[in-house]
């Protein structure tokens, strides 16, 4: 997402990037993939605050994202998630016919740390950013994700892709 560089560049020219925590936590991880009729751009940034609708009615938020289906996580594999380690973890679909989003996919996502084998499937929220509106309809959630490296497998109406990723240490 694009607010995702401008937070970034914003910190840099106040001087709040000297510090690698702040640097690792607005660091965007942004990766690519196909399956035969689709087009997935895996993106990992900085937790987001995350409304319903009912919400963004009634409270006017400006920045964050609103939930269509499904809702925010607070547990990842039952496991309650730590602030420090919380990512939002978002896949964006389009069509590879006309390069469209799609806005009614069947998404599951599961997440397998390297070292420890485990495997967690990500609570699914179908969701977009208040400021970029339905074209910026994708699916994902808050996660927990501590520094490491973590292999991906996405499965979107039946067809598979997989990304692997390395979350930096803070």
């Amino acid at each position: 997402m694009h607010r995702f560089r401008k937070i970034a560049f914003l910190c840099g020219l106040i001087g709040l990037v000297g510090s690698s925590a702040v640097a690792a936590e607005l660091a965007l991880i942004r990766q690519q993939a196909s399956t035969a009729r689709c087009r997935l751009e895996l993106q990992i940034g900085p937790t987001e605050k995350m409304f319903t609708p009912a919400e963004v009615a009634a409270k006017h938020p400006t920045e964050g994202e609103v939930m269509v289906s499904g809702k925010m996580s607070m547990t990842t594999g039952g496991m309650s998630m730590e602030m420090g380690d919380t990512r939002h973890l978002e896949v964006h679909v389009y069509a590879l016919a006309d390069g469209k989003v799609v806005t009614n996919a069947h998404v599951a996502i599961a997440l397998t740390d390297a070292s420890s084998k485990k495997a967690d499937e990500v609570a699914i929220a179908k969701m977009y950013g208040i400021k970029e509106g339905i074209p910026d309809t994708h699916y994902g959630n808050n996660v927990s994700l501590p520094p490491g490296t973590y292999s991906i497998a996405v499965t979107v109406n039946g067809e598979k892709a997989a990304f692997t990723v390395a979350i930096p240490a803070s």
